[in-house]
């Protein structure tokens, strides 16, 4: 009897102890070196758990030490604060610091840089299994899901022809493969620089009047602030005052959450008045 007392005891350790391992593996103390984790740290409700954060990221108060910038990190700094875990992203932060905070034994996540809403919803969900919060993360990501689905029902099936404008001087647009590209398909729009090698080509202002947009959109914080269509009345969207400003921070922040509230500001300006 004893004997199949502590083969039970046993069996029950061996099939928990993974989970039990998990949560004693758990991270307390995170340094993110990435803006869009840091939001994501904060959608989960989890910012306790930030100690260090960089100059670019989501600081509400200033409460959150800060450890640099994207590219010149202080190093010193995030020793002292002692993080069980850092992270890190492929497109933020360069090679040669990541190596450098991994010799010096930090533990370390790094995350792929994300161009469309999938990759967004995978590294999310890796944050959400790192912190302990994976059901949690699947339920953001599913609302996240109903609610594009929901909007795409509701919209007119007209098919705009769309610039997107990234940059002026020179001028940059995006093709399909971004996650501004995504915006537009989703709506059932077409982006006239969508079939275009590269992800986000130099274009100039022929080639715009030949493609003919529907509507402009200008993301403004990262151009000159110059408007280069104000006399330019041989585009359709300047003749019919379809030209818009979108601020960077609501369509450029690569996050489920984001990407939503991203998705109805451009669906807000293609279709005024839509739901």
């Amino acid at each position: 009897m004893q004997g199949r007392y502590f083969f039970s005891i046993m069996l029950m350790m061996f099939l928990f102890l993974p989970e039990w391992l998990c949560a004693f593996s758990l991270p307390q103390r995170i340094v993110s070196l990435v803006p869009s984790l840091t939001s994501e740290i904060y959608d989960l409700g989890a910012q306790d758990l930030l100690v260090g954060v960089t100059r670019y990221c989501p600081n509400p108060g200033g409460k959150k030490e800060v450890v640099g910038s994207l590219t010149e990190l202080n190093f010193e700094k995030i020793l002292t604060l002692k993080p069980d875990l850092i992270l890190a992203g492929k497109d933020c932060n360069r090679k040669r610091d990541v190596e450098k905070l991994a010799s010096l034994g930090m533990r370390l996540e790094v995350f792929d840089g994300c161009e469309d809403f999938a990759c967004m919803c995978t590294g999310f969900l890796r944050l959400g299994r790192l912190l302990g919060r994976e059901a949690q993360t699947r339920r953001i990501i599913q609302d996240v899901k109903k609610q594009i689905g929901a909007i795409r029902g509701s919209l007119p099936k007209v098919e705009l022809k769309v610039f997107w404008q990234v940059g002026y001087n020179p001028l940059v647009t995006v093709n399909d493969r971004t996650f501004a590209g995504e915006f537009i398909r989703l709506a059932g729009c077409r982006n006239i620089f969508g079939d275009v090698e590269f992800s986000y080509p130099r274009v100039n202002v022929e080639e715009v009047l030949l493609r003919d947009p529907d509507v402009i959109i200008v993301v403004s914080g990262m151009d000159s602030g110059y408007d280069p269509w104000r006399t330019v009345q041989a585009v359709k969207a300047v003749r019919t005052g379809r030209v818009y400003r979108i601020p960077a921070d609501q369509v450029c922040q690569p996050t489920p959450l984001k990407f939503l509230a991203g998705f109805r500001t451009v669906v807000g300006v293609l279709f005024p008045g839509s739901p």
